[in-house]
């Protein structure tokens, strides 16, 4: 949701460091995204477009809301206008594809906006992090750090990705401070599309077994790449290759 909830400790932006990137942030309201491009495509002029953008799709979002109520709280798809803006039409068919509320992918659209931004400006490659969610395009291949909550784990595996453009987006019952119904300690999946993994995420974190993660996956199964769970201190993996990782 758009509500400020408590302040987190993002500690996991000190293991995302690349060279030759220059990494900065923008933040308005709950919102605290961290963003990646090359050093030579940095300017603060672009800084500040992608903060005002940031601050014009919040608004949007919370204006529609303000007269359609059911699409800031409904657990299940809701139908806007057509004329719609474009992140409520982009949300609203995101949550109809996988079969949850609306507001379920609104990091990882958000995140879907400002990347566009920096094609436009012919920025190729670029990371983009929302919370956790994050959206990316690298010509190399790269590793995403899996974080579960149990000391044991995290900061040592990682889900490798080959070059492209990829969307990593987590949910959890255990981990942050958005709505879970489930019992899951971690749900993180891979898509191409960034609203579509962070709904994908929502859905199977609803889960409160194994087997009720594995059947929610049969109802999406080929609208997303992959996704790792941790449950009941066990692992579920389909679709995605994990790594050893060193964080610094």
């Amino acid at each position: 949701m758009l509500k400020k909830p408590k302040p987190e400790k993002r500690f996991y932006r000190r293991w995302g460091k690349r060279q030759g990137f220059k990494a900065f942030e923008i933040i308005s309201g709950e919102s605290d995204i961290l963003i990646s491009i090359p050093e030579n495509c940095y300017s603060e002029e672009l800084k500040q477009q992608l903060l005002n953008s940031l601050i014009s799709l919040r608004e949007q979002i919370l204006s529609f809301s303000s007269k359609n109520k059911e699409f800031l709280t409904s657990l299940s798809p809701v139908e806007v206008p057509p004329f719609s803006p474009a992140i409520v039409n982009y949300m609203a068919e995101s949550a109809k594809k996988i079969g949850v509320g609306p507001m379920a992918g609104v990091a990882g659209a958000i995140n879907f906006f400002l990347a566009e931004i920096l094609k436009e400006k012919g920025i190729e490659e670029f990371f983009i992090e929302n919370g956790g969610d994050t959206f990316f395009s690298s010509k190399s291949p790269i590793t995403i750090g899996v974080i579960t909550g149990n000391p044991n784990v995290d900061g040592k595996i990682g889900i490798k990705l080959k070059p492209g453009t990829w969307s990593v987006c987590s949910s959890s019952s255990k981990i942050g401070h958005s709505l879970s119904l489930g019992k899951t300690q971690l749900v993180t999946v891979v898509a191409k599309d960034p609203a579509t993994a962070d709904c994908a995420a929502t859905l199977l974190a609803n889960s409160r077994s194994s087997q009720e993660i594995l059947k929610l996956f049969e109802s999406i199964k080929g609208k997303i790449s992959g996704f790792l769970s941790y449950i009941n201190n066990n692992f579920i993996v389909y679709g995605l290759e994990l790594t050893a990782v060193k964080t610094r």
